[in-house]
């Protein structure tokens, strides 16, 4: 829809708080009115050029672009709450009282001052302070669908006095709000996420895949402690395989990025989880040390077996999960069947305390993995070769692996060799 760029008047129910030495009006605001009325951050700076820098990075950003998408094409799309800052004009608060009839409040309820409406003449200057991409995507998505225009989001607004102290504090809120906020964290996207397919995919087979179901651990992060005896790996470390694993050969990774950031029909998530299954029952088929596992219960500890001071099995650690289904994806989509994955793997020597990796991935000195994303990238393409893969197809070439490996192993070139396991 076209911006109206005359602004009318508009009262907005709100709530007066304060915190700090900020007060603070949280109301309701049409994202026609926030098309219309809201700029970006320019004005906070006394330097136009920065300014102008921030409106730009805002303009070309990806973010904004991803979350426009989210508004046309999301049915339960949400947002938390933007904050406004305000300035110029003569915004107009207005309490409303109270009649309870023969009901009383609450001894101490914060209503007095506290309801009522913020009339805005049109004249005053609202910026965003936090939420500058959700209000540069809301201004793009009214462009395609004008059915937005009447739907609501909370807004904070607060008052921005434009001198140059008052400038200062806006940009201390303004670097506070963005510097410190807490971004969703990888285990909050596994447990809840309904629209990124990794995520749905993951939690099923946590939920129903009984390997899976009994032997991953459900805590932070992707590293799993030397005292853990019961668990495989960790449930990040599954996501972050599927991730690889699940991913199209057609599909970009920042469209992949994209795609699940909108639910698929639940037909496309049966195929995905159907794929899923089907490399952890290879997997399974493949590897002696799942089968041992899957016919064992969390307390006979076999997971000690596999992963101890002296090293054991690659697909014990969480690397290994990753690096293995890494692999396998590529495999398949080189045409190379499942039959003979099970194969090369039965075959593949995954003791991490004997080469190609040890002194790569496994430090024996002092018992630990060595995890950096060099070394993580060299051990795949040595598994990939290994397994049959072909390196090319992921810009490689035998001798600069052999370099690489050489490298981080503090060896001469003729001393270093990557073999095929086929």
């Amino acid at each position: 829809m076209p911006l109206d760029k005359t602004t009318q008047m508009v009262a907005l129910p709100a709530l007066r708080g304060h915190m700090g030495d900020w007060i603070y009006y949280s109301a309701l605001m049409s994202m026609k009115d926030i098309a219309n009325r809201v700029s970006m951050v320019q004005d906070v700076h006394k330097s136009q050029r920065l300014g102008d820098w921030i409106q730009r990075q805002v303009d070309a950003s990806i973010h904004s672009a991803s979350i426009k998408d989210y508004l046309l094409t999301q049915p339960q799309r949400f947002f938390n709450s933007i904050v406004l800052g305000v300035y110029g004009g003569s915004p107009q608060w207005a309490e409303l009282s109270f009649d309870v009839g023969r009901k009383k409040l609450p001894a101490g309820a914060p209503a007095e001052g506290t309801l009522g409406v913020l009339t805005l003449d049109g004249s005053e200057v609202l910026f965003a302070i936090d939420g500058q991409h959700r209000v540069a995507a809301i201004k793009q998505a009214l462009e395609t669908d004008e059915n937005l225009a009447r739907e609501e989001v909370c807004v904070l607004l607060i008052g921005h006095a434009k001198d140059s102290a008052g400038q200062q504090r806006t940009r201390r809120l303004f670097s506070t709000l963005n510097r410190y906020a807490k971004p969703v964290s990888k285990m909050e996207i596994i447990a809840l996420d309904e629209d990124d397919v990794v995520a749905i995919v993951a939690r099923r087979l946590v939920d129903d895949y009984p390997l899976l179901h009994d032997f991953i651990s459900l805590k932070k992060g992707n590293s799993i402690p030397k005292s853990d005896a019961e668990h495989l790996s960790t449930v990040t470390a599954l996501y972050d395989g599927l991730d690889h694993f699940l991913r199209p050969k057609s599909v970009a990774e920042s469209s992949w990025r994209d795609k699940k950031k909108r639910r698929p029909k639940e037909e496309e998530i049966d195929q995905f989880y159907k794929s899923a299954v089907g490399i952890w029952d290879v997997l399974t088929q493949a590897l002696t040390p799942l089968q041992e596992l899957g016919s064992s219960t969390p307390e006979d500890h076999v997971a000690r077996k596999y992963r101890n001071n002296n090293g054991g099995h690659l697909v014990f650690r969480p690397i290994g999960v990753t690096m293995i289904l890494w692999v396998c994806r590529l495999l398949l989509d080189q045409g190379v069947a499942t039959k003979v994955i099970v194969e090369r793997l039965r075959k593949a020597p995954l003791e991490i305390e004997k080469n190609p990796w040890v002194g790569l991935i496994w430090d024996p000195i002092n018992g630990i993995m060595i995890t950096d994303t060099e070394r993580q990238n060299v051990a795949r393409h040595i598994l990939l070769y290994g397994l049959g893969g072909e390196l090319p197809e992921v810009k490689q070439t035998v001798d600069k692996v052999r370099a690489n490996l050489a490298g981080m192993l503090n060896r001469a070139m003729a001393d270093t060799s990557i073999e095929r396991w086929t």
